[in-house]
Parts: structure tokens; sequence; C-alpha cells
């Protein structure tokens, strides 16, 4: 699968460097040697290219390669030891201050970097509904679907980080600009009300959703579509509907829709989709997702929890990213072995599947007698391979929104489901007497379930915490949770 991915990512990066346009706009997608955009979508092939282009840029550095998620939001969660160096970026993003260089830099270009993905999906689009190529088996549902799909999917990650904590917004509130147009005049990014980007994001998803009825997902297995080369009953007839888990599939879908709904607060419809995607079953009823346990995690690059991804992007040469961050002798993110311990509780939990045995962590010494405990989930270690993959919906947020969104009386049975697989005493499910029980323990839990993958920041800014209080405690400034619209980006509004 590796060696396959690899290949079609170097091809495909080639052609993303010939989509979009040739204006000087910072949402411009690609540089001035370019195709001809009548060229690039003269055929099927080239709308596939064009969409995967798009899952290139959000496996990239600048998105969920690194900056999206293990990156600042995990800065903002204070997951990582804080660099004494007050003019790095990990120092000032950790102190909320927003308004130095460094983390002026940095926000704005995580900003663009999701409009300009956005622009490209909209590019397809509108190229879909004018274009008079025929497709087969059923692309043109499944390009549209994911395409609009990704779009409701960013536009919600764009509101959780730019727009207003949840349970102070109005529909009145300002929020953040919705593009749907192809355009890539940065002018036409206008912020809109917070009721009118909550409307445009479930628009799309439900629109998605309907797209995707036929996605391959749905006939076979993750581990039959993963494996191109095995026949079996309703295997895809075109190779590039393999390797569901890092599209953004029928599930991804499903998946967002509960992210979404327990973002506004609906938990009936949080519960309604989170269980839709804890129920999916493949057709000879085993689970089409399941929750890593001690026999699965840790194996073939399973430090990442494959068989929990609705969706994942997958970058071949992510390597090159995350050495630096974790794997050198002077990583810049890392964590001390106190801090690891009380986070994941390893005095009452110490077979914690993923504390136990240098899985996440692994503490290495070097010749001049210095200790670093470096991050393995993207890494990999001596002992775990990696996938090259960074997860960005996992089947453990699902059982954790049921947590929380569920009546009280039903919530021990998804916490002790979610638990038992972590090897972890279910001894304090009796403890969840109330909502505040429930959200003192999830805080413990998000920490440990997504350290690296960028959650924890919206678990807290969802609930509006004003501290953190595990593992330790950290206050939170007024204003932190929003960050600021770019300067280059506000002139427009």
């Amino acid at each position: 699968m590796r060696n396959m991915i690899k290949k079609k990512y170097a091809c495909i990066l080639l052609l993303l460097l010939a989509i979009g346009s040739g204006c000087s706009d910072w949402l411009d997608v690609r540089p001035r040697n370019e195709m001809k955009e009548e060229d690039m979508y003269a055929n099927e092939e080239g709308f596939k290219s064009a969409l995967t282009g798009a899952y290139i840029q959000l496996a990239a550095e600048e998105l969920y390669g690194r900056d999206a998620s293990m990156y600042i939001p995990e800065m903002l969660a204070q997951h990582w030891t804080i660099s004494t160096d007050k003019v790095s970026l990990i120092y000032n993003i950790c102190a909320f201050d927003y308004t130095h260089e460094q983390s002026e830099e940095a926000i704005e270009k995580l900003w663009k970097k999701y409009y300009q993905c956005i622009v490209h999906l909209n590019n397809v689009l509108g190229n879909l509904e004018t274009t008079g190529v025929t497709f087969t088996n059923g692309n043109e549902a499944l390009i549209k679907g994911e395409a609009l799909g990704l779009r409701g999917f960013l536009h919600l990650e764009l509101l959780r980080l730019f727009g207003p904590v949840p349970e102070k917004a109005t529909s009145g509130s300002l929020a953040i600009p919705y593009q749907e147009q192809m355009t890539k005049d940065p002018g036409k990014l206008h912020t809109i009300t917070y009721k009118e980007v909550c409307e445009k994001i479930i628009r799309d998803l439900d629109a998605a959703e309907k797209l995707l009825e036929k996605d391959p997902i749905l006939v076979g297995s993750n581990t039959q579509l993963n494996q191109p080369v095995y026949d079996w009953e309703g295997k895809p007839l075109d190779e590039w509907q393999f390797y569901r888990q890092v599209r953004f599939n029928y599930y991804a879908v499903k998946g967002a829709k509960a992210r979404y709904y327990h973002w506004i607060g609906d938990k009936e419809n949080a519960v309604k989709f989170a269980k839709e995607v804890i129920d999916a079953k493949n057709e000879d009823g085993t689970s089409k997702f399941t929750l890593a346990t001690e026999s699965t995690y840790g194996s073939n690059g399973n430090l990442v929890m494959k068989s929990e991804h609705l969706f994942g992007v997958h970058n071949s040469q992510h390597q090159a990213i995350v050495q630096p961050l974790f794997k050198d002798e002077n990583a810049s993110l890392r964590q001390t072995v106190a801090y690891i311990n009380t986070a994941y509780e390893s005095s009452i939990h110490p077979d914690d599947i993923r504390n136990k045995a240098n899985r996440y962590w692994e503490e290495k010494t070097y010749q001049n007698s210095s200790k670093v405990n470096h991050f393995r989930k993207y890494t990999g270690s001596d002992t775990y391979a990696t996938l090259n993959i960074v997860p960005l919906l996992r089947l453990a947020e699902m059982y954790l929104i049921l947590v929380e969104d569920s009546p009280l009386s039903e919530a021990p049975t998804y916490f002790k489901t979610y638990r038992v697989a972590r090897n972890l005493d279910i001894s304090i499910d009796n403890s969840l007497v109330t909502e505040q029980d429930v959200i003192n323990r999830l805080e413990k839990e998000y920490r440990k379930e997504f350290f690296g993958e960028g959650q924890m920041w919206f678990f807290y800014k969802k609930h509006n915490f004003t501290r953190f209080t595990w593992p330790k405690n950290k206050t939170i400034p007024e204003g932190a949770y929003l960050l600021p619209i770019p300067k280059s980006q506000s002139v427009f509004d």
C-alpha cells in the first residue's frame, strides 16, 4: 500500500503544481508555470488528479502534516514543554500572545492554507458544474461528494479555530468567511455570521452524504479496500476508488456531522451520527471501524490507530516534516516524564496501551547525558513502524461524544467500551454522576487520547474553560479562544 501511495503521491504532486491560476493573490494555488485549466479538466482523470491535489494540500506541512494538527493547536493546549526562548513561536503561542510577530505569521499562514485548499475544492466543483466529460463507475458523484464534504469539514475546522466560543455565540455573532466561489480574490472573502456559517456547513455535509450513498466503503471492508490486489465480491472496478480511509468517505461525513452537532450543542443529532458510525457494519456483520486494543495497537504502524480512522491524510514525505519535531536529539516538541506520568495517570493505569512499553513516548539518553522524551506517534521507533498518516476523524472521538452527549444513564456504557479497549481500570465509570463529573473526566481522556492530533484545544474551547486543570494548572486569559483573523484579510471585511 505504502509504495503504491508513494508513487501516486509523487506523480500527482507534479499535477498539483499545474492547478489553479496565475494570479498573484495569496489565495492562488499554483505557480506561474501552470497548465491551462481547460486542459486539466478535459477528462475524468484530470478531475481525479485535481481532487487528489486537495488531499496533498491537506497532508502538507502547512496544514495537517504539521501546523493544523500536532503543532499550533497542541501548543495552545499546552501539550509540549514550553521553550524559554521568548521570541520563539512555541513560547508566544503557549502564552496566547497572538500579536507577537511569530504568532501573527503562523496564524496568517494557517488561515491562508485553509482557504487555498477550499478555493481548490471550489475549482473542482465549479468545473464539475460546467463539464461535458462523461464519468465512469459513479466517479462524478464520488468526486463531487468528497469535494463538498471536505468544503464543509474545512469550514467547520476554521469555525472551531477562528469562530466564537459556542456557548457565547449568537445567531448574529460574526464568525468566518464561507468561500463557495472559484475566485482567488481575497477581497471576496467576507466574514459572515455564526448562524450563516453553521447553515452552510451542514448544507454541504448533507449534500455530500447524499452523493456518497454508493461509496465503495459501504460495500467493502476497510481491510479489503486497503488491499486492492485481492479479489472479492463488489470490488471496485476503478483503482482510484480504493483506500477510502484517506479520502473523505461516507463515514467521514457522518463523523464530521457528529463533530458539527456536538460543537453547536445539538446533543440529539450528535448522538445520532456518532451512533451511526459506531454501529456501521460490513456485509459479514463485523464492525466497519474498531477501537484499537492491546492486541492491535502498535502493530503494523498502528500507533495512529488505523482501525479507527474515519478520515486521515497520508503524506509519503511525512518523516522529513516530523523528524525535527520529535525524533532529533534536539527535538523541538517534547514533554517531561513527570508530566506524561501525570497526564496518563500512570500510577492508576500502568497498562494504558498508549503509554506502556514506550509506545507513545520513549526516553533516550545522549552522549552528553542529556535525556529527551521523544513522542513516537508519527515517527515510530525501533519497535513500531509508521504509516505516515495523520488521523483527522477517529472512532474514539465518536465514543467520547456519546459519553458527553448521551443521557447520564447511558454514558457509562460507551465509556466502559472505550476504556476496556485502552486497557484502563473501569471502576471510575460509576463516578460519572453529574454532567460536570463527565466533563472533568473527559478533560483527562481527551488529553491522553488525542495527544499530537490537535483535538484537546477544541475540547477546552467548546466548554470555555477558564483554567486548564490537568495535568498542570493554567489560567486562560480573556480572548484566548479567539484566534485573530489575519490583518491581511480583515481589510476586506
